[in-house]
């Protein structure tokens, strides 16, 4: 499968000291709304650039996934969050969303989609709601839509994340939520009104 990933230039230009990741964490949050295969999670990469690798697979959402980055220095790495998602809801998926959360101030400088997807990136803001059922509180969000593209249908897999650079330690949280097509949100919708008038 094809996957396009698109980061701002003026990042991959700078070649200046980054911190380098001596510990990490990440996991979903056992609602078994999305569900992270531990044996295939990895960090890879040094000097300042890694990519955290998940394979996942998606029952319900939102799904939630926590982790966490320790830096050896205040430095800004860089790390490419991917994850390779299997589709086990009840629809084919046409829009993909990701809010993430850090504790303090990040970017988000590219975004990982299927080939012919489309995607806008929303620029973290500060003092918001962290997207966590195991780490409330309040953070910087920011968030990417993906939409527009081949389905990713029932019991197939999809490739999405997002590339991220902070300063120093940081905890992360995500809230992932796929869309049906608008032909299956229809037929959702009125599946909900027929279920509400036989209530009645």
């Amino acid at each position: 499968m094809r996957v396009t990933v698109c980061v701002l230039s003026v990042f991959l230009v700078a070649s200046w000291a980054q911190a380098d990741i001596q510990y990490w964490e990440c996991d979903d949050d056992n609602d078994n709304y999305i569900v992270v295969d531990d044996p295939n999670t990895t960090l890879t990469g040094g000097a300042g650039e890694y990519t955290l690798s998940m394979t996942c697979t998606q029952y319900l959402y939102p799904g939630h996934i926590d982790g966490l980055f320790d830096t050896d220095t205040e430095e800004d790495p860089t790390v490419w969050i991917i994850e390779s998602i299997k589709n086990e809801t009840d629809f084919d998926w046409t829009d993909y969303h990701i809010d993430i959360g850090m504790t303090k101030d990040f970017q988000i400088i590219g975004v990982i989609a299927p080939a012919d997807w489309t995607w806008v990136i929303t620029a973290p803001a500060p003092d918001l709601p962290l997207p966590s059922h195991t780490n409330p509180g309040t953070g910087w969000v920011g968030s990417v839509d993906m939409y527009a593209g081949t389905p990713v249908d029932i019991g197939s897999t999809g490739n999405f994340g997002l590339v991220v650079s902070f300063v120093g330690d940081v905890a992360f949280c995500t809230e992932q939520v796929p869309t049906p097509e608008p032909a299956t949100l229809g037929l959702l919708a009125i599946g909900g009104l027929a279920m509400l008038r036989r209530r009645r």
